[in-house]
């Protein structure tokens, strides 16, 4: 249903912002525009969103340090300050591309909000975490749960380059928990650290 409403909201999106060009007032038109914009990436990714939820991906087994390390050299690539800790070959079953995605959304916070992300992998007695650390000011405790709602964003600036849509937390646990996981905050000074624990056998 998501996804039919998102779609069918692209032919009045279009014909507003064909209508706003024939605005003469320059502030105006531009507010109009700016308006426009943002509801077409919440229409766009509340389609992504909807697909996501459709659709389950097939588990493989990988090797899950190179999976981490090959996103957040791709990231590195892209000049993000970035820094993964290299650990040994640890195989494991999951939805790799899901999970490179929810991955990759939880790291994007970290550069967004706290302008770094330090990632580790490492296998615990009852879980296999991976933990993204930056240097941000965090998520006050009484948003914790909050702000893995859809389109629930902290920033409030309503300026999508700095707060995003506001799905890429709901979209992360959404993966994770698919997985059998959960996503877990820690606000301790003077980083925060986002831990995804997934479970040792899939």
């Amino acid at each position: 249903m998501l996804a039919a409403i998102g779609h069918d909201l692209r032919t009045p999106l279009t014909s507003l912002r064909l209508r706003a060009e024939f605005v003469t007032d320059p502030e105006i038109q531009q507010r109009m525009l700016a308006t426009i914009d943002e509801i077409q990436a919440m229409t766009e990714a509340t389609i992504a969103f909807a697909r996501g939820e459709a659709t389950i991906e097939e588990t493989r087994t990988v090797d899950l340090n190179a999976l981490i390390g090959s996103l957040c050299d791709d990231l590195a690539e892209m000049d993000q300050p970035v820094a993964y800790a290299e650990g040994k070959k640890m195989i494991y079953r999951c939805r790799p591309d899901s999970l490179r995605r929810a991955l990759r959304n939880i790291i994007e916070n970290a550069l967004r909000y706290g302008g770094e992300a330090r990632v580790r992998l490492y296998r615990g007695s009852h879980s296999v975490d991976i933990t993204v650390e930056d240097n941000g000011p965090g998520i006050p405790e009484d948003m914790h749960e909050q702000v893995f709602a859809p389109f629930c964003r902290i920033e409030t600036s309503r300026n999508r380059e700095t707060g995003g849509v506001g799905l890429g937390l709901a979209i992360a646990r959404t993966i994770i928990r698919h997985h059998g996981g959960d996503i877990v905050f820690s606000n301790d000074n003077p980083c925060f650290r986002v831990t995804i624990s997934l479970p040792t056998i899939l």
